[in-house]
């Protein structure tokens, strides 16, 4: 077909074209009928409310993500312009290969600005500069095409300030651009990784609200085999997908990591020479300035706060720590609130709340959740400990290197603040606390056993001599299979399992920390 109308970018119209003849050509976005018109909605870089009254066969054949021409009439409706259709055609194939091009390069040209240096000057954030550019032109992506965008992070002070960060980001440059359909859900993981459940309602709501493909972002969680069941499901469903995380990640057996054929990002300092003391909060507020360079003015401090709530060591969380207009002290309490209200909310995100205690949004309300939620804590830990230090047992298995252990079901009250993972951190810090340990030095590794699940912790030392309780899950593993599950960083996570196994989980690990013992006396003195 050969039309005598002018052919136009979505991005040159405007108002004062009214009336005018037109072509335009792009992607299929999304078709509906309404009890009108058929609406197609095409996209070139920008995109346009196209439709056609009394549609005759031929337009149902057209597909959501076909490259066509349409040539018609600019009309206003609702205050936004619109093309009304007279005809179309499809894109041949030389023309098909152009568009795609220069919707690319559109894409690009409207992401690119002047990145912001890292706050921190880091090795390793310089090898992660490529993928950092990759994830935030991906997120900005899927902004301007109105794609609903999911952030799952995991339920505490380093997760929830990953996704709070990016929410806040995403959500202003959808804004800036005007992007009013792209719908951004920010959602709390349960469990310590990507689980089933959160993958089955990530998909109920892509049905639910979304008819394009949707970008899943994963926020400390995503990197290891217990994230992979809930990928694959949103993979299935067509989800684009996005880890950030500083867990060590699982490699296969030819060393590849295994969540890298289903992601398009993967940002994970174990990748490139860093360790998980960059931890998650960190990564996603670097990653959330490039997107919104606004975020400095009022969130500097979120990385900080990431890094107390994981007890993060290094150049960079010092660096963190001083541009940060709170000190290390007032983060620490406003990391206890966080995880304490988090304990409670669960799987909601309630995100202004949220944001008053991180003090980012209302300070004076946030000033007042803070202290009375400060005050309830310590309150509470000191009748806890009260009760706990008749029932916990300490064994010195060397020279500096002593073995803690209690019964940690039985020493808290189930559904209750602090949860066993807190509340066994508090008995292994309370230890080196009021003996004035220091971490770099003796080795402590403090056990907590339930039916059916073990929580463990365990100083620099330790792990500098060789614990890593993911090798204790792999050797169940290797025996029991799925029955066995969980993970974490080398010094702090859960062992999950079945009850008739607890005898056995305990065994193992006993004996593994006692091999550490041995190895590490004939190596050199601990």
């Amino acid at each position: 077909m050969n039309f005598n109308i002018l052919p136009v970018k979505i991005r040159e119209i405007s108002f004062d074209m009214e009336g005018q003849s037109v072509s335009i050509q792009g992607k299929i976005t999304d078709i509906y009928k309404t009890s009108g018109p058929l609406v197609f909605r095409i996209f070139d870089g920008d995109e346009l409310r196209s439709v056609v009254f009394n549609p005759v066969e031929d337009y149902y054949s057209l597909k959501v993500g076909d490259y066509v021409r349409f040539y018609g009439t600019l009309s206003v409706r609702r205050e936004n312009v619109e093309l009304q259709i007279s005809k179309f055609e499809k894109l041949n194939a030389d023309e098909l290969k152009l568009i795609k091009n220069e919707i690319e390069n559109s894409f690009l040209d409207r992401i690119k600005r002047d990145i912001p240096d890292f706050l921190c000057d880091s090795e390793v954030y310089k090898n992660m500069e490529k993928i950092f550019l990759e994830a935030m032109i991906c997120i900005k992506k899927a902004v301007l095409q109105e794609r609903m965008i999911i952030i799952r992070h995991h339920n505490d002070c380093d997760g929830i300030t990953a996704g709070v960060s990016l929410e806040k980001a995403i959500s202003s440059y959808a804004d800036k651009e005007k992007k009013k359909d792209c719908k951004i859900f920010r959602k709390p993981c349960a469990a310590p990784y990507y689980d089933i459940e959160d993958a089955l309602k990530d998909i109920d709501l892509y049905f639910s609200f979304s008819k394009k493909k949707p970008l899943l972002i994963i926020a400390d969680n995503g990197s290891t085999d217990s994230d992979l069941d809930g990928i694959i499901r949103t993979k299935i469903y067509d989800f684009e997908i996005g880890v950030i995380d500083h867990h060590p990640p699982t490699q296969d057996v030819n060393g590849e990591y295994i969540i890298d054929k289903y992601v398009s990002f993967h940002i994970n300092p174990h990748i490139y020479s860093g360790d998980s003391n960059l931890c998650t909060g960190m990564l996603a507020y670097e990653l959330a300035r490039m997107i919104d360079s606004n975020m400095d003015n009022y969130a500097i401090h979120m990385p900080a706060l990431a890094g107390i709530g994981d007890k993060s060591k290094g150049n960079e969380m010092n660096r963190y720590l001083e541009i940060s207009p709170f000190n290390s002290e007032e983060l620490e309490k406003i990391k206890l609130a966080l995880d304490h209200e988090a304990y409670y909310l669960k799987r909601f995100s309630l995100s202004s709340f949220i944001e008053d205690i991180m003090m980012i949004g209302d300070n004076d309300k946030g000033r007042l959740i803070i202290d009375y939620v400060f005050d309830e804590i310590e309150k509470k830990r000191n009748s806890q400990w009260a009760l706990i230090q008749k029932y916990i047992q300490i064994k010195n298995m060397a020279d500096k290197f002593d073995l803690i252990t209690l019964d940690i079901d039985k020493l808290i009250s189930k559904g209750e603040f602090p949860s066993p993972g807190r509340t066994l951190g508090f008995v292994h810090n309370k230890y080196i606390w009021e003996n004035k340990i220091n971490e770099d030095d003796r080795a402590i590794i403090t056990l907590g056993f339930a039916e059916d699940y073990l929580v463990i912790r365990a100083t620099n030392k330790a792990k500098s001599i060789g614990f890593d309780l993911n090798n204790i899950i792999k050797q169940l593993k290797e025996v029991y299979l799925e029955e066995v599950q969980g993970g974490g960083h080398p010094g702090a996570g859960t062992i999950r399992f079945v009850p008739i196994l607890k005898d056995e989980v305990k065994k193992v690990s006993l004996e593994y920390i006692e091999k550490i013992v041995k190895d590490s006396k004939s190596r050199i003195p601990i």
